[in-house]
């Protein structure tokens, strides 16, 4: 027996996170799509010490449904799973007050896997479907409720093995002419925009591509046809549905908007849950449909420099470069014998607007609505090394104790390795930050103007709150890229 399959028949749970598994997805009919994401995550969740379960009873019951043993379908290539016994459906007082009534066997399906999470029989739990989806979060669990992508890129940047992602332009007619994206247009974006061709055509159309590994996973399209500026289609690969490669992409078309200081509208079609789910989350306010059936999304015009929420602090962060490389890729690998490269590097428009950032827990630490200025420590070769690169805005501060409770709390973002939150843990309690990311500063803010101001007395080696006056000093160049 080989080392791997042994890993593969282990079902180790040392870490107490157990992960859901919605049984559908491995041998429901037109899911053959995720097959191999989902066993990749079997696979990976092993290897990491973590518990992929699923409910023994369907599971045994899907072993023998004639359907299912027609379609041949390799129930085998999901193990090593954990099998729980039979979930239970919410209480009645939580069907009424946080999910709805259970109407027949589909709904019923739904609200148990809803019900294991509300019960806290598991912390997380992987499904596609977006009804789903919208269920979860109308009843405050959307955050513990992942797609099969976003799990398994977690997963694997828990393993130290994140994948590239990254946001580059392309000329709309290349973007017809490569299969993959002109697949997400004619599947998201031609059956609720007959004039979609004609967009593609006209002057001042830019597409931005999410590229994982270099491979496309969605698309945006943007126009000028009103005075704000418009996202006037969204396009995601089958196998990518989830936050993670469309998040890029709307961020970009923010900054973009932000740069021409103005707003972005953003047109949404109906089959897109987990667009409209993303969106309701960044914020973005609904304005009806369109005569198409396209939910008709409005983001106000971003704020052009940083500042705290009204009466709240800022403070200065600094980074490590491989902390700040993960925070604000647009910068990584930045270094001087990259300054003139033989061939232009892809454009980095955009990162995920919700970041999150671990640190050990301490007395006095930034709060909800606080301001976070990213500091690059000083580090060889790095041309923004010691200097001010960027900011964001912290929308909601946890704790965590035990690896378990980091986990929980880390899934679907990018994060650093299992081993380093083990590191990190080893110290005491962790502070999970959940930021929405404000951006770029136009022009890197050197640690010595900090000093020669009198903001700072010498570079900080840890967190440093910022007293109010100095952060007046600090706002002429606090503007946004």
């Amino acid at each position: 027996m080989t080392q791997s399959s042994q890993v593969r028949r282990a079902v180790p749970t040392e870490e107490g996170l157990r992960l859901l598994l919605d049984p559908y997805l491995c041998f429901g009919p037109g899911t053959e799509q995720h097959r191999g994401t989902l066993a990749e995550i079997a696979h990976d969740a092993a290897a990491l010490g973590l518990a992929l379960c699923v409910e023994r009873k369907s599971w045994d019951e899907a072993a023998t449904d004639p359907d299912v043993v027609r379609r041949q379908v390799p129930l085998w290539r999901f193990e090593p799973l954990l099998k729980i016994e039979e979930l239970p459906l919410p209480s009645k007082r939580d069907l009424e007050a946080r999910f709805m009534p259970a109407r027949n066997e589909i709904d019923r399906a739904d609200l148990r896997l809803l019900g294991a999470l509300h019960a806290r029989i598991v912390e997380l739990l992987i499904a596609d479907d977006g009804r789903l989806h919208r269920i979860a979060s109308r009843a405050g669990l959307g955050h513990r409720v992942l797609t099969p992508c976003d799990a398994l890129a977690w997963l694997e940047a828990l393993a130290g093995e994140a994948r590239e992602l990254a946001v580059t332009e392309v000329e709309p007619r290349a973007a017809l002419s490569n299969p993959a994206l002109e697949g997400m247009l004619a599947e998201d974006c031609e059956p609720f925009d007959p004039y979609l061709a004609s967009r593609l055509e006209a002057p001042g159309t830019r597409v931005l591509v999410s590229n994982d590994n270099r491979r496309p996973v969605a698309l945006g399209v943007i126009t000028t046809e009103s005075p704000e500026l418009t996202l006037a289609a969204i396009g995601c690969a089958d196998g990518a549905r989830g936050s993670r490669a469309v998040e890029p992409v709307v961020a970009a078309a923010l900054t973009i908007a932000r740069r021409g200081r103005i707003g972005l509208r953003a047109l949404v079609p109906p089959h897109l849950d987990h667009v409209l789910l993303l969106l309701d989350l960044l914020q973005f306010e609904r304005r009806g449909r369109d005569r198409h059936g396209r939910v008709i999304f409005h983001h106000g015009l971003e704020e052009a420099a940083a500042r705290p929420a009204a009466g709240r602090d800022a403070w200065l962060w600094p980074l490590d470069a491989a902390s700040h490389d993960r925070l604000v890729p647009e910068l990584a690998g930045a270094t001087q014998a990259e300054l003139f490269p033989a061939t232009p590097a892809p454009q980095t428009l955009g990162s995920p607007i919700r970041k999150q950032l671990l640190a050990g827990r301490v007395s006095r630490e930034p709060q909800p609505g606080d301001l976070l200025l990213l500091l690059h420590a000083r580090a060889p070769d790095r041309i923004r090394s010691a200097t001010v690169t960027a900011a964001a805005r912290v929308s909601r501060v946890g704790h965590a104790a035990t690896i378990g409770e980091l986990l929980a709390q880390c899934a679907g973002h990018p994060c650093d390795s299992l081993a380093r939150l083990r590191e990190l843990l080893e110290a005491g309690s962790v502070s999970v930050f959940d930021l929405h990311w404000l951006g770029r500063l136009s022009r890197p803010l050197p640690v010595g103007a900090l000093i020669e101001r009198g903001v700072i007395a010498q570079t900080p080696g840890v967190r440093t709150r910022l007293p109010a006056e100095a952060l007046l000093r600090l706002a002429p160049d606090l503007a946004l890229a």
